[in-house]
């Protein structure tokens, strides 16, 4: 350790060094002193932190129930839009089933016409066209209509015969390819709403669970029991009451149409198809395809539509219809004279 001094340069003064050592460690001293006291003095973090905000007060049994129903009114027409994309869905796949089917029926023709084309080619090869080799094997559509230079060279001996050819082949490219894109877009719709629906229904399953520790439940679906229809009804409409009143008690789901669970315009269509009679699928398709009825001159078996078209019952006579709720809710039977059917009335329809 002596040896550490003697390394270090000599400066002026280096004769009074020890008093120049003594006065560094007094120094130092004072600022460890100073550091103590001044770490005694501060409080602790503890002391310092924000006092805890009370928390918020449990929402009402009321409060909770406006929100649920704001929220099924959101899914109400989330599910309409849903069901919507769904028959969009629908006409799509057939469009390309079709597509595919026309395809598969042209095979045949197409091969006939092909090979009278490759022997076209062979011969012009034979007479020296040289350009015409990749022609001959080729069995693809696609691939015939990529060899333009081919047909240009070709048609100018056999236009008829290639035109035909070519034009065949055009068609069912085209229409296949329309009719992918059409059913890609329409499932991307699906799947887009289906995704924003969940998430509502995350949102309704918090409000549930809320209704519940307040003392409310759900319905219990009752799939086995069901009703029967007695009031004056005839003909088609008390046949689609009858069916609507058999499906009393099963649950509400979303996008269903029988024969278990049904959503509002499932269960109209359902009812209505059991009677033979085609009112489409979803709500507002519905109200288009139905005669328009006041609401004073309402008969049973008339469409009864509320919410801007967000929601569809059958009028079963004395200011009552019945109809498939919501999440939660079974199919049941409820006045639209008054609270929120009343208030939120839009219009009906006789099918």
């Amino acid at each position: 350790m002596a040896s550490v001094p003697s390394e270090t340069p000599a400066s002026p003064g280096a004769g009074r060094g020890v008093p120049r050592r003594r006065s560094v460690s007094r120094r130092l001293a004072a600022t460890t002193c100073l550091v103590v006291a001044t770490s005694v003095a501060l409080p602790p973090v503890s002391a310092l932190a924000a006092p805890t905000a009370p928390s918020a007060p449990k929402p009402s049994a009321a409060e909770v129930r406006k929100k649920l129903t704001k929220l099924n009114e959101e899914v109400d027409q989330l599910v309409e839009k849903y069901n919507q994309i769904g028959e969009q869905l629908k006409i799509a796949k057939r469009k390309l089933n079709a597509a595919k089917k026309a395809s598969k029926a042209e095979e045949t023709a197409f091969e006939q016409q092909r090979t009278r084309i490759a022997q076209m080619a062979a011969e012009a090869y034979k007479n020296g066209d040289s350009d015409v080799t990749g022609f001959v094997s080729s069995d693809d559509p696609q691939a015939i209509l990529d060899q333009a230079a081919v047909f240009s060279h070709l048609s100018r001996e056999r236009s008829s015969s290639l035109t035909q050819f070519l034009a065949t082949a055009q068609r069912l490219r085209r229409e296949q390819a329309q009719a992918q894109a059409s059913y890609n877009e329409v499932a991307a719709k699906a799947k887009e709403l289906k995704d924003q629906k969940a998430k509502i229904d995350k949102s309704i399953g918090l409000q549930k669970r809320l209704l519940a520790k307040l003392g409310e439940k759900a319905d219990t679906p009752n799939r086995g029991g069901g009703g029967t229809y007695n009031g004056p009804a005839s003909g088609s409409a008390r046949t689609a009451l009858n069916y609507a009143y058999a499906q009393l008690g099963k649950p509400y789901v979303y996008g269903a149409e029988g024969p278990d669970s049904f959503d509002c315009s499932g269960l109209t269509m359902r009812a209505w198809g059991a009677a033979g009679v085609g009112i489409t699928r979803t709500t507002n398709s519905q109200y288009a395809a139905t005669k328009r009825v006041d609401k004073s001159a309402l008969q049973p078996g008339d469409l009864v539509f509320f919410r801007s078209l967000g929601h569809v019952g059958l009028y079963i006579g004395g200011g009552k219809m019945i109809h498939a709720p919501r999440t939660g809710k079974n199919v049941e039977i409820v006045s639209i004279t008054s609270g929120y059917y009343l208030s939120n009335y839009y219009g009906a329809g006789r099918p």
